[in-house]
């Protein structure tokens, strides 16, 4: 998540935020990690139950129009890479990291479930 937050960076998670609104766009989330659930990730919430998320290299769209996001550190699509496009069910997120070019996110292990949020990063 740089360079919002620094490897090491201790945080505050809010585990009630989300008990009266849903998570939104652009929120920063603690996820338990798809691929070990022993481990917490911190990841930006770019995608909501419903839409259509489409990227190429580390540039995003929601339902056809390209996201500004002045947060992330987003690289130029390598050559040949392919736009890829999903439809989010309900109860599903798509979760990104402020540093695309090094970040394992929703991208590679795609949408994250509601209960796989922990709560939103306060601090």
């Amino acid at each position: 998540m740089e360079p919002a937050y620094q490897p090491g960076s201790r945080v505050r998670i809010s585990r009630t935020a989300y008990w009266f609104r849903p998570p939104a766009r652009g929120d920063v989330v603690a996820i338990r990690a798809p691929a070990a659930s022993d481990r917490v990730d911190l990841k930006r919430i770019i995608g909501l139950p419903g839409e259509e998320v489409s990227w190429t290299g580390g540039r995003v769209a929601i339902n056809g129009r390209m996201l500004d996001e002045p947060y992330a550190n987003i690289p130029a699509a390598p050559p040949g890479d392919e736009p890829q496009a999903l439809r989010l069910g309900p109860g599903e997120y798509f979760v990104a990291g402020d540093h695309r070019l090094y970040s394992r996110d929703s991208r590679a292990y795609g949408p994250v479930k509601r209960s796989a949020i922990l709560g939103k990063i306060l601090v």
